[in-house]
């Protein structure tokens, strides 16, 4: 049986998280006030997960200049502000770009672990 790749965070040298690690770690940091996760692996891809506390963004970027996907709550209705970023900036998302914070959390779990997004989370690609 291989080992499932870890992720770590952005710009740090670790042995990185497993799923269930990434997960605890996106609650964690919630409850610290850190509302923006990075995380890399070592293919070029970043992993990034910002939450307003009820809802997060989730996206998946190739730095490598392959495209990007996020995940979508195809039912989510208006729109949530309060999203911070460690840059300092607050951003509003539609409900529908967004998904509730725990299933953020369980799908960043499953991706870590699996390559791959769980059967019950959608997934946008980006638009550029």
């Amino acid at each position: 049986m291989t080992e499932p790749h870890r992720w770590c965070l952005l710009g740090q040298a670790s042995d990185g998280y497993s799923g269930a690690e990434a997960r605890s770690l996106l609650v964690r940091r919630l409850d610290w006030g850190t509302q923006e996760t990075l995380f890399e692996d070592g293919r070029g891809r970043l992993l990034s997960v910002v939450t307003n506390g009820e809802r997060a963004r989730v996206a998946l970027v190739d730095r490598a200049g392959g495209p990007g996907e996020h995940l979508i709550d195809p039912r989510g209705e208006g729109v949530s502000g309060g999203y911070l970023s460690s840059s300092g900036r607050v951003d509003t998302h539609s409900d529908r770009e967004t998904v509730p914070f725990p299933l953020a959390c369980t799908a960043v779990e499953h991706f870590i672990e699996h390559d791959a997004w769980p059967h019950d989370v959608m997934v946008a690609q980006a638009s550029e």
